[in-house]
């Protein structure tokens, strides 16, 4: 079920669409998401269990603070430098540069999960053991006696 390109550069563009879009990163469905925020256990198509582990989501909330306070920040910046709004008081450029700072990161908040999953697709491709599990092909017994 799963159509990715088997070379690592076409896979990362075909999962980031699909991880921008808001799609499941594997299979390209629609409906990962129960609302805007909270990503669903599992793909509503193919099955794959999105968060692997307790904590599997991290380096997704650390990339989204990233990516979110330097667009909001440099937004800010921006705004404030070369327009207009350089001539008002400092106390409203500074609520405008809060206020992108904190919209930024709830903003992209669901987008950082999905791109996280694809990103961990680009560096653990489908086929390995690991991938077959998260499916529900294998069993944890099938592990304990693969050697």
């Amino acid at each position: 079920m799963w159509d990715l390109p088997r070379d690592t550069w076409n896979r990362l563009v075909v999962t980031m669409r699909r991880a921008l879009g808001r799609h499941c990163p594997y299979c390209g469905s629609p409906g990962i998401f129960d609302g805007y925020f909270a990503l669903r256990e599992r793909c509503p198509r193919c099955g794959v269990r999105f968060e692997r582990e307790e904590g599997y989501f991290l380096g997704g909330y650390a990339l989204n603070l990233i990516v979110a306070e330097f667009l909001g920040l440099g937004l800010a910046i921006f705004l404030i430098f070369r327009t207009e709004l350089r001539n008002l008081p400092l106390v409203w450029q500074e609520v405008i540069a809060v206020a992108l700072v904190i919209v930024f990161p709830v903003a992209l908040f669901p987008f950082s999960r999905t791109v996280w999953i694809a990103m961990d697709l680009i560096f653990h491709p489908p086929g390995r053991r690991s991938e077959q599990q998260l499916r529900g092909r294998l069993t944890e017994r099938d592990d304990d006696y693969s050697g």
